[in-house]
């Protein structure tokens, strides 16, 4: 009998967004300082991007840092790892451009949201005026004919701020957000450092599971023993739980900002599990996915720097492991003749992208005589279009796994060296006798290995077809064990 997973409560994880000067530094920093000051001995040791309130007994997880690079880089690999987000919006200034992007965000990362009007202490504070240009733009508050809760808060002062938490839990309450306790860790990349003395760092939201000290953190190509771990006041933790924030030292590289982690039981699982692990183990003519990625350079102006980091996020999710787009050189500011001239010194000639800019005549010349091609926009995804085209074009042709059948090992009958039987059935599909079989366990590639011989109804046959039972010799350099997932594929240029 199967063990059945048990869901419990998660406290909310909330994003706080906003334009900049509305005070999102200044909620937050409220919010810390009081619960932590009620709350906890000794004080804030370090600042981390994300760290843990206590509200009516509840705990609520906020991101310190979301407005900028961190939240883009999360949501453009479409995980949403947080639950609410809180958009503030200054009473004295109203809805301005950024507000909008933050509001853009949160609709895109489909989470609830609460409106906060800060600023409320200040003397030409316009509540009205405020409320009335978040409708224009489509923002409908409660008990002003729409559904979106809100507060009037000063967080200056900490006006506001137990109704804007109760409504925190509220929000949260009514999404019915749980995790399971039993399951192994999972989670995103919020920050990453390097520490002088202690080595690479990186700040962890659990958005399931239970991490443990002597497991193993796989995020991106990054691994860290769990060995040291910290909360975000600096104190060392054996075990963090779901919505936890935690810092974990000792990864071998710098992880991605927005990457996802996975846990594995040891160090050796998890590089098993690492993406060139998993090429290496697959026929010799399949590419490694860094060393043979390839890569298109672009040089990018825009009008305003907003913009600008509005296209980075968006290039960074062109393409994949094996092409992408690199931004050679970025700025505000009409093209110049220095683009053009950084155009031309790399090994490939970049092209030049504009974002509502001019062209200056002499760069446009030398351009036009050189050889570099110029393109401009004036709407985002537009842009985004032609970078993927011109990538699917320019991109070398690639070897491609394309699986064509999966079975379930169901018993193992014997393993002696690089030689295994197992029995199974045919899930999806078909097995070919002759084909190469990639071998997953736990939803982890184990390696490849080649099929060369298979019986049903104990007769040899060149093929198993979807529903059949079967028993099958597998030419492997790993032993193949009962529950395994076989995935039958064939590799093709694309």
């Amino acid at each position: 009998m199967s063990k059945q997973s048990i869901h419990s409560e998660r406290p909310p994880i909330v994003a706080v967004l906003g334009h900049v000067d509305h005070g999102k530094s200044t909620l937050l920093d409220f919010i810390r300082k009081s619960n932590t000051v009620a709350k906890e001995a000794g004080g804030i040791t370090q600042h981390v991007a994300a760290y843990e309130v206590v509200h009516k007994d509840k705990r609520i997880t906020f991101i310190d840092t979301p407005g900028h690079a961190a939240f883009s880089a999360i949501r453009a690999r479409g995980a949403n790892v947080a639950d609410v987000a809180i958009l503030v919006v200054a009473a004295d200034d109203g809805v301005k451009a950024q507000t909008l992007e933050a509001l853009q965000s949160i609709r895109a990362a489909g989470i609830p949201f609460i409106v906060a009007i800060n600023k409320i202490d200040k003397q030409n504070a316009n509540l009205e005026r405020t409320q009335a240009t978040l409708l224009e733009k489509e923002v409908f508050l409660e008990k002003l004919g729409g559904d979106v809760p809100w507060a009037a808060i000063s967080a200056k002062v900490g006006t506001g701020i137990e109704e804007l938490l109760d409504l925190v839990l509220l929000v949260a309450e009514m999404e019915n957000l749980s995790a399971d306790p039993e399951k192994e860790a999972q989670g995103y990349v919020i920050e990453a450092h390097r520490d002088q003395k202690r080595g690479i760092a990186a700040t962890l939201i659990i958005t399931e599971g239970v991490l443990e000290s002597g497991m193993a953190i796989l995020a991106g190509h990054a691994i860290a023993p769990v060995r040291i771990m910290e909360n975000h006041l600096g104190k060392a933790l054996k075990k963090a739980s779901f919505s936890t924030p935690v810092t974990l030292v000792g990864f071998d590289e710098m992880p991605e900002v927005g990457a996802e982690f996975r846990t594995f039981k040891n160090k050796r699982e998890a590089e098993w599990a690492r993406p060139e692990a998993a090429a290496s183990a697959r026929p010799a003519h399949a590419p490694d996915s860094e060393s043979s990625a390839f890569s298109l350079p672009v040089i990018i102006r825009s009008d305003v720097h907003g913009s600008l980091e509005a296209i980075a996020h968006e290039v960074a999710s062109i393409g994949d492991e094996h092409a992408r787009v690199h931004i050679v050189q970025s700025g505000v500011g009409t093209i110049s003749e220095n683009d053009v001239k950084t155009a031309l010194s790399g090994s490939t000639i970049a092209t030049i992208i504009g974002f509502n800019v001019g062209i200056d005549p002499v760069a446009e010349t030398l351009a036009r005589e050189r050889g570099v091609s110029i393109q401009t926009f004036d709407i985002i995804y537009k842009l985004t279009e032609t970078l993927s085209e011109l990538l699917l074009s320019s991109a070398p042709k690639r070897a491609v796994d394309e699986v064509f059948g999966k079975a379930k090992v169901l018993k193992q009958f014997s393993s002696r060296r690089e030689e295994h039987v197992v029995g199974g059935k045919v899930s999806e599909g078909h097995l070919t006798r002759g084909a190469s079989v990639r071998v997953v366990r736990r939803d982890v590639v184990v390696g490849v290995g080649k099929i060369q011989n298979i019986q049903t109804n104990k007769q040899n046959v060149d093929r198993a077809e979807a529903g059949s039972e079967f028993g099958m010799q597998i030419s492997a350099a790993f032993e193949i064990a009962a529950g395994d997932t076989l995935e039958c594929f064939s590799t093709t240029m694309k």
